[in-house]
């Protein structure tokens, strides 16, 4: 794609200042006749923009643009539509949702009679696939034993099957699964009490295997990522993504296939087959990752570093999740009485590894869920921040699901990015079970974030969707960002508290320029001004002209990535 100079910017600004724009450029394409929601705090609304093969040559009124518009441009009359910049992801797994794309598809609301009966379904449909994978079960569904190799073999017994839960924190497997790659009563847990195998107790495992060392080395063994499955997911669900208007992505961790979802990925960008931005990250979620954190990210950022995948951030999973039971509290939970996670990643080593990397000015991804793993996240920034001054490294503490009162001002205070999912926002009735009423309150305070100065970003988190397909779609996530309810649902209980809704405006900015900052590409995305990418989407109404509950039924109509349509709706 093509690069223009940064010049280019400040010699247009003197051109149109002289009247002179007949000079300039004739634009390939023009969009006119619209709603321009720019993100430019001295001109957020326009009407036309003129585009130049990857660049923004003008955005202003329909009367200016015709002086970029020659015989051969492209001219849409966008018939009062609203065009936004590409919408941004900042968190997302694109790379792990295409081993699992075809697997059967669950939801958190089934019942574990339900959950067999698809899962069987889908077996006995596909009597050839090995293993027979699935995504989306919760975990809490089958009470405080989880669920077990049993309760999947009523399902599937012929060959080995793997479940993954809505989070992507724990996996349930069959008998089957467990034989073939010999998992039994004297394997050892990973880590005790935080990477670990649920157990009879006769020592045997279960089946439910809680957090990533406990079952990714399962997943690789049982082959969950195969060359030919990655290919047919990647032609429908990159797509998708463009049907949903998002033309940029924060990948917050390829984790299957011992690399070669990086290798996937990276083919894809070589062969200018990505219709959107990945920036990609290193997934550190165990101790045994941190010695070579750095240097492993330094191979993979030598080997993937473009415009399309460019993977230079490094991703720190200090937590589990609520559901999970694995989210590390401050204090311990309701229910179980007494239980306690600890971190996945030890504070002392973990620091460690954040200083050295703010010394060389590396972003870094944290995910934390529970008020404790979200303290010990700020702790390491302060003391990131401390030993580096001056560093440029760019810090995010992703998720922020419970955020002790105490620890909300140090966000801005510290200049650390709150990165959040909205449709997670429904109301959390297992929170309240297993944390309590007086931490349900302490669920997702952004609006509190952001009046203490830090940035806000939203993200999907998808495939770790509770709401399906629709987890993954940025207007679903604003209009939840807004309300704190199911999309279009004004009766359902708020997530509490309310007063921490946040505002349209907020929320745009959250998946538009706040979250290019976060991915380092702010001078180049996430606005509509003159000398950066065409990065744009249109829709078919004016967000601020609806019911905030009808946010979610606005449609795509075009996406363009630098300048060109990669989605065009039928």
């Amino acid at each position: 794609m093509r690069s223009i100079p940064g010049s280019f910017t400040v010699t247009l600004a003197l051109i149109l200042a002289s009247g002179q724009a007949a000079a300039l450029e004739i634009a390939d394409r023009v969009l006119r006749g619209g709603k321009v929601y720019t993100l430019n705090a001295e001109a957020p609304w326009a009407e036309a923009v003129a585009i130049r093969g990857d660049r923004i040559l003008y955005v202003g009124d329909d009367s200016g643009v015709v002086a970029f518009t020659g015989p051969a441009t492209r001219t849409v009359d966008l018939d009062g539509r609203l065009v936004l910049p590409g919408f941004i992801d900042s968190h997302s797994h694109i790379g792990s949702t295409l081993p699992y794309l075809e697997a059967v598809s669950l939801s958190p609301d089934m019942a574990p009679a339900e959950l067999i009966s698809a899962i069987r379904g889908y077996a006995e449909a596909n009597p050839d696939l090995d293993p027979v994978l699935g995504f989306g079960f919760l975990g809490a569904a089958f009470g405080p034993r989880g669920p077990t190799a049993e309760d999947l073999d009523r399902a599937v017994a012929d060959r080995p099957a793997i479940i993954i839960d809505e989070g992507g924190h724990s996996a349930w497997v069959n008998t089957a699964a467990m034989e073939k790659v010999g998992l039994n009563a004297d394997s050892k847990d990973p880590i005790p009490g935080a990477h670990y195998y649920k157990r009879h107790p006769d020592g045997r495992p279960t089946g439910w295997l809680i957090e990533g060392e406990a079952f990714g080395w399962v997943s690789d063994a049982l082959g969950v990522a195969s060359d030919e499955a990655l290919a047919r997911a990647a032609e429908q669900f990159l797509p998708t993504l463009s049907a949903m208007g998002i033309t940029a992505a924060f990948d917050a961790g390829m984790i299957e296939g011992d690399g070669r979802l990086f290798d996937f990925v990276g083919s894809l960008a070589a062969d200018d087959r990505i219709p959107l931005r990945i920036v990609g990250s290193h997934y550190v979620n165990s101790p045994r990752q941190l010695p070579t954190a750095l240097a492993d990210l330094a191979a993979l950022q030598a080997r993937f570093h473009g415009e399309f995948f460019d993977v230079r951030v490094l991703k720190l999973s200090l937590d589990g999740t609520v559901e999970a039971q694995t989210a590390y509290t401050l204090e311990p939970y309701r229910e179980p009485p007494g239980h306690r996670a600890e971190p996945l990643i030890p504070l002392g080593a973990t620091s460690t590894v954040a200083t050295e990397a703010a010394g060389r000015g590396i972003d870094l991804h944290m995910h934390a869920i529970g008020d404790g793993a979200v303290r010990m996240a700020l702790d390491m920034v302060a003391m990131a921040r401390k030993a580096h001054p001056q560093t440029t490294s760019r810090f995010t503490i992703c998720h922020a699901q419970v955020v002790n009162p105490a620890d909300v001002p140090r966000f801005g205070e510290l200049g650390v990015i709150v990165q959040s999912t909205p449709t997670w926002y429904a109301y959390d009735d297992i929170a309240l079970a297993y944390l309590g009423e007086e931490r349900l309150n302490h669920l997702y305070p952004l609006r509190s974030i952001a009046a203490g100065g830090a940035k806000v970003t939203l993200g999907s988190d998808y495939p770790a969707s509770w709401i399906g397909l629709n987890g993954l779609d940025p207007l679903y996530n604003i209009e939840m960002a807004i309300t704190r309810q199911p999309a279009g649902d004004a009766d359902y209980p708020v997530q509490p508290p309310e007063d921490e809704r946040i505002t349209l405006a907020q929320a745009i900015r959250a998946y538009t320029l706040d979250a290019a900052w976060q991915l380092r590409l702010e001078d180049e995305i996430g606005s509509i001004e003159p000398g950066k990418q065409a990065d744009l989407v249109v829709l078919d109404r004016n967000l601020f002209d609806l019911d905030p509950y009808a946010l979610h039924k606005a449609e795509v109509v075009m996406t363009l990535v630098d300048g060109q349509v990669v989605y065009r709706a039928p």
